[in-house]
This record gives C-alpha cells, structure tokens and sequence, in this order.
C-alpha cells in the first residue's frame, strides 16, 4: 500500500538544493475574488506542493536539476481543487522517485486513487518546466502543458516575454482546421488569441478525476510539449490563467540581474487586481532567473 503523500509545507518553507545554484526562483499564489471562493490553484516547487490562499515565497537559489509546475482547476467543478492538487502531488511524486513526468503517468496517478463521487469529473490544468545539464555543459529547459496554464520565456537581452505553449482550446483548435483547409501552417503569433467570445476559451484537454475504475479505460489528456536552450540571464514564468488572462504578457514588466523577484510578483499580483477583471479567478505564477 503506497503512504500517502506529505502535507504541503508552508510558503516560508524554503530548503535550499546542493550548491552551486544556477538560478533563482520565486512564487506567488492567490485566491483572488473567485465566485466560489475557492483556491483551486496548486503549485509544485523544487520538493513540495502547495495550496494555498494567498502567499509569497522567499526567493530561492535552485541548482539542477530542477523542476516547477502549476495546475490550475477549471471552475466548471467546485471539486476541482481536489483534481489540481492530485495533479502537483503527483509531480512531486514522479520527481521524488525520478521518474519521467508524462501526463499519461500523472493521468494513472491521480485516479489510482478512488475518488467520492462528488468529485468525478473534477478537472485540472498542468504546465510545467524542468531543467537539467547537458553533457556539452548547456541547460536545457523542458516544457510541457495540458490546457491552458502557460510557460513564458524571456530570452536576456530582449524586450519581450514570449509565451512557449500554444493552449489546448476550442479557439486553437479552428485556427489550426483552417490552416489545413487552406493547404497552409498556423504560425505561432495566431495562437492564444486575446479578446475572444470566451465560449471559444473552451479547454480541449485537461486532467480529470474519477470515482471508480473507469480510469484505465479513458484516454489521458495530450500534452504538449517542447525543448529550450537557457542561458545566463534568461527569465522563465509559469502561470495558471488568471495571471495572463488578465494581465497580458506585453504589460508585465521586463526582468534584470538587480529584479527583486518576490516585488516583481507582487506587483504582478497587484496588476491582476487592478486589472478590468479585478481577479475575478485565482493567480498563481513562478518565476525564475538564471544566473
């Protein structure tokens, strides 16, 4: 019988990996003025999981290999915190035991489970990034997603953030249809599209939870996935929807070797408050900076 999964360490808690640190990494999560009241946001960082109302972590020096992660429940379900949370235990789960972290081993991890009934169909986002040395001495930088959570990039240097996964959507899925009816490939820029009618932000993919076995016979979500060179001074965001819902990418600010990245969410966290939104959903964002 497996033990049951830790509980999540508080926010202050911040064990520091083996020296040498090759980057810095903070996060913030809030509830937000969700309509339920509920935070169904969670967060893997570096060891452990979270959830939380509202917190900020101390920054962090992480050496590698390293891995982050948010998961975010979509609000359909007011059980979903339940599935967000089986999805960042079960990385946690995976990375502790260094197993590869694929969402169709964290599909057949959340439901090995059997969940009450009231929770079925309780569903759940994932992005997440993991770093690790190569032998020529680069790090490279894995990016993997599942609906609608995203991965940013800002490469040292420029002057604009640049989003690394195209959502799992209703909306994407058209702009693809058409590219193919017209003999032609989407471009990346036509993803992710701002100011939508939000029947098209209809999430595609996505973990889900449920309350038999049933489980070994539905199909795991299809992540996406895609590989990065970082080098020195680069910045990586991971995000759940109500941060780039409501604060697009090209009004966050830009991020240098003197940021304090704890303010630099914190004032993330307050655009997304003073945003036209009023963080109508729950934010949770991790930042690191390489050095």
């Amino acid at each position: 019988m497996t033990a049951p999964a830790p509980a999540p360490a508080p926010l202050d808690h911040c064990p520091l990996k083996e020296t040498p640190s090759i980057a810095q990494a903070c996060a913030i999560t809030f509830l937000g003025n969700a309509s339920n009241n509920l935070q169904q946001d969670a967060f893997f960082f570096l060891d452990n999981w979270y959830q939380e109302d509202l917190g900020v972590m101390a920054v962090t020096p992480v050496a590698l290999p390293f891995s982050l992660a948010v998961s975010d429940g979509v609000a359909s379900s007011n059980h979903s915190q339940h599935c967000s949370k089986a999805v960042v235990k079960a990385v946690r789960r995976l990375w502790v035991n260094q197993k590869s972290i694929t969402s169709e081993v964290i599909h057949q991890l959340i439901n090995q489970t059997k969940h009450s009934s009231k929770r079925h169909g309780a569903a759940a986002t994932l992005a997440m990034v993991t770093c690790e040395l190569k032998g020529d001495g680069t790090i490279k930088a894995t990016i993997m997603h599942v609906g609608d959570s995203r991965v940013y990039w800002l490469p040292k240097g420029t002057s604009q953030w640049q989003c690394l996964t195209r959502d799992h959507n209703l909306l994407n899925e058209l702009i693809d249809q058409r590219a193919q009816e017209q003999g032609s490939q989407a471009k990346f820029a036509d993803y992710n599209r701002e100011g939508m009618a939000g029947s098209l932000y209809s999430i595609t993919e996505c973990f889900a939870l449920t309350a038999d076995d049933s489980y070994t016979s539905s199909e795991a979500p299809k992540g996406s996935s895609c590989n990065i060179k970082v080098n020195s001074g680069d910045c990586i965001l991971v995000c759940t929807d109500g941060i780039h819902d409501l604060v697009p990418s090209g009004h966050w600010q830009l991020v240098n070797d003197e940021t304090d990245l704890q303010a630099w969410l914190i004032s993330l966290k307050n655009q997304v408050y003073n945003s036209d939104g009023n963080a109508y959903d729950n934010g949770t964002a991790i930042l690191v900076r390489f050095d």
